[in-house]
């Protein structure tokens, strides 16, 4: 085997098929990441027939007297069952890191710790992918644990999806709770129209997920940031960004006897910001990556109609999974973010627990500093969050 470095062009060529592959280890990520003062590093093996074994995308970024953290996004892109080829590619890495002035690396794998149904509770007792995590921590890496909630881990390792492979929309649908048919149903009847967001409506776009943002107590991202994101990813066709709209005239005229009719007859605007998503493809899963919704009209089950919406269009472009995102893992029903979950249960999934994030220490000190740092950073923000949205 043969540790190489690939450049940008190398890279763009395999990173779609290679295990574990995601939009975060793309070329594409990079670029995005880039205006954030994130370095690029692509990494690979080769085998002895020349072939590609395994590859990731390292970001970097300075962090203390030029020294970096280095981070691979769910990578590394590799069989994590293939020992000799994981201890390959971590003892390669590691002087890698070290001659780029890293002093630590961090992965969070594409990688399924358990295997949980709907409800959270774990179908297969045999399975588990303990071998794997005890391999990591074997080379060397700092498991970060097999957590609950909404921790400051970078990615999250809970999340929710649904298996749409070889199904039509009409199965899918059927598939759905009672609870969720009803919702979307209900939200249907409304005359609601679903726009792609361009340059003339981001603005709408933002100001949802900004208040949603302050609903709960967290900072929204930047209108540059979601525009890299429509930037980058778009001409390879590989997002979607949309805002939904209630039609106030034909909503005027055709119910007249509902519920929200007065709050409605209050707008100025005639095509009504309700709810907006956002969606990054892989080859073959749908990721939903960002959303928001103003409070006032929950009643209309508009994200039920978001979702709805791109499930029937995920069947139709024969994508397998649709993953709705992260949930806390935390299924007691007095749980702070059980609402979240509960959403997405609806939807009649399965929960899906990944293995976790790893940091593999390359200079002690600087990462003693680097922890102690980021904890300070991570909670200083939460606290800014509740104090700007009181």
């Amino acid at each position: 085997m043969k540790f190489i470095e690939l450049t940008a062009k190398e890279f763009s060529k395999i990173e779609n098929n290679m295990p574990g592959a995601t939009y975060l280890q793309t070329t594409t990520w990079a670029n995005i990441k880039k205006a954030n003062n994130w370095e690029s590093y692509y990494i690979g093996v080769k085998d002895d027939s020349d072939k590609i074994i395994a590859a990731s995308l390292l970001l970097a970024r300075k962090i203390l007297l030029n020294k970096k953290i280095f981070y691979s996004p769910r990578g590394l892109m590799l069989d994590y069952k293939n020992t000799e080829l994981l201890n390959f590619m971590i003892d390669n890495i590691k002087v890698f890191v070290k001659k780029h002035d890293g002093f630590m690396l961090k992965i969070d794998p594409l990688v399924e710790y358990r295997h949980h149904n709907s409800d959270g509770d774990i179908i297969d007792e045999e399975f588990n992918n303990i071998d794997i995590h005890n391999n990591l921590v074997n080379l060397g890496f700092k498991h970060k644990g097999f957590r609950v909630g909404y921790v400051n881990d970078l990615q999250y390792r809970w999340s929710y999806a649904i298996d749409i492979s070889n199904k039509t929309y009409d199965e899918v649908f059927a598939s759905f709770s009672s609870k969720g048919r009803n919702h979307i149903r209900k939200a249907c009847k409304y005359p609601f129209i679903v726009k792609d967001v361009n340059e003339e409506n981001l603005k709408d776009f933002k100001e949802i997920t900004e208040h949603t943002a302050e609903r709960h107590n967290h900072f929204d991202r930047t209108t540059d940031y979601y525009k890299s994101l429509i930037d980058g990813f778009s001409p390879e066709n590989r997002i979607r960004i949309f805002v939904l709209y209630l039609d106030k005239k034909k909503y005027l005229k055709d119910f007249t006897d509902d519920k929200m009719y007065e709050e409605i007859k209050k707008e100025e605007q005639d095509l009504i910001p309700i709810s907006c998503a956002m969606f990054i493809m892989d080859k073959d899963v749908v990721n939903y990556v960002y959303s928001g919704s103003y409070s006032k009209y929950n009643y209309f089950n508009a994200s039920y109609m978001i979702q709805n919406e791109m499930i029937k269009w995920a069947t139709e472009k024969h994508y397998k999974t649709y993953d709705f995102g992260g949930i806390s893992g935390n299924f007691e029903l007095d749980s702070q973010d059980y609402g979240v979950y509960a959403f997405k249960k609806n939807f009649n999934g399965r929960v899906i627990e990944y293995i976790g994030e790893y940091d593999l220490v390359i200079n002690k000190f600087f990462y003693a500093l680097y922890i102690y740092g980021y904890d300070l950073y991570r909670n200083s923000k939460k606290l800014l969050a509740k104090i700007k949205n009181k």
